[in-house]
């Protein structure tokens, strides 16, 4: 009997080690978003990055509480791969959603969201609530509430280190082959482009990464008019480019007003 008991017990514990791992593998469905200036955009456009996906809504006074401390991580680890992308849970207006994020400053990518939205993560109506997701597209976890501090080091802050070091080995290799991917990453504000100019090499790929930050003002668009290239910028969500400078001169970045705000020089 104690051992028919024992051997119930295993079993038992082995279905449930592998579903947690199995959780822990699942990847990421596909799912497509429309921000607050009605653009769409898809999880897989942030894939090499460890998103944390935040269900959450202004009339919920946790959600509000924890806010701030998404835009800090957000600005403290966006170099080391973090994206915080917000997803509203109903009832919820676009004015309401509004009026908040620009009021605490929110500067990540904000989506409204229904019920189904969460639905596809977890079943639970806990609000708020977090699905880590690592730079693979894997699911890690789903965090019900607030995410503390001490969850954020001990589930989050693990593969960000994981990333960053990453990315130094492939940059490593990159210096080792003669043919290199140029990067560069340019911020858009009311001001104009920030770095104003970007040099590139002549005849080498390149993938720029744009970042309008600016609700109003010039940026809505990235024009390069040297290189036939015109594409929408929503706020707050990185849009690449990806083009090979065939030509050497300076080459102007535009806003789709034919306003000058900044430069590819290519060498």
């Amino acid at each position: 009997m104690k051992r028919r008991f024992s051997k119930t017990i295993t079993l038992v514990l082995s279905f449930l080690l592998l579903s947690v791992a199995a959780f822990a593998q699942t990847t990421t469905p596909s799912l497509e978003l429309k921000d607050l200036g009605g653009r769409h955009f898809r999880l897989e456009d942030f894939k090499g990055k460890v998103v944390l996906l935040n269900f959450w809504a202004t009339w919920c006074p946790p959600c509000r509480t924890e806010i701030p401390e998404l835009v800090k991580w957000q600005r403290r680890y966006r170099t080391q791969g973090l994206q915080v992308v917000g997803v509203t849970y109903p009832p919820q207006t676009r004015a309401e959603v509004l009026r908040f994020t620009r009021k605490v400053g929110v500067n990540y990518p904000v989506a409204l969201g229904t019920k189904e939205t969460k639905r596809v993560f977890t079943s639970s109506e806990t609000l708020p609530a977090t699905v880590v997701i690592d730079s693979d597209g894997n699911i890690r976890d789903v965090i019900e509430g607030i995410v503390f501090p001490e969850e954020f080091a001990q589930k989050i802050k693990p593969l960000l280190t994981s990333q960053t070091r990453n990315l130094t080995i492939t940059k490593r290799l990159a210096k080792r082959t003669s043919t290199h991917l140029q990067r560069a990453t340019i911020l858009v504000d009311a001001e104009g482009y920030r770095p104003t100019n970007v040099v590139l090499r002549r005849g080498i790929p390149a993938r720029l990464t744009f970042v309008r930050k600016a609700a109003e003002g010039c940026g809505t668009e990235i024009v390069i008019p040297g290189f036939g290239i015109n594409r929408p910028l929503p706020l707050n969500v990185p849009v690449v480019v990806s083009f090979t400078p065939n030509r050497s001169g300076r080459f102007k970045l535009t806003c789709g007003m034919d306003m000058f705000r900044g430069s590819l020089i290519v060498r």
